[in-house]
């Protein structure tokens, strides 16, 4: 990948990021609960992180992808309508 492509897709990204509301995330702050069930919102293969849309690398190991701990699986569900994403429950 030439270094035009990789700024463009860097962009692209930016722009395309799917984060929460500060609405949405005021809501489900009041959702949060202190026995959860561990997930991961992946889209196309990449973790994201809900609050600043930032995908971190596809394929990256398990261990590195970012995971949250306090979202009951309706909640969970819910966000991931919210961004067009998969809960994935570890």
């Amino acid at each position: 990948m030439n270094k035009i492509q990789k700024i463009a897709d860097e962009i692209f990204f930016k722009i395309a990021s799917k984060k929460l509301t500060s609405e949405q995330i005021d809501e489900i702050k009041k959702e949060l609960v202190s026995k959860g069930v561990p997930v991961r919102f992946l889209d196309g293969g990449q973790a994201i992180n809900i609050e600043t849309g930032e995908r971190q690398k596809k394929g990256i190991n398990i261990i590195y992808q970012i995971v949250y701990w306090n979202f009951t699986k309706d909640t969970a569900k819910k966000i991931a309508k919210w961004l067009g994403v998969k809960p994935v429950w570890s």
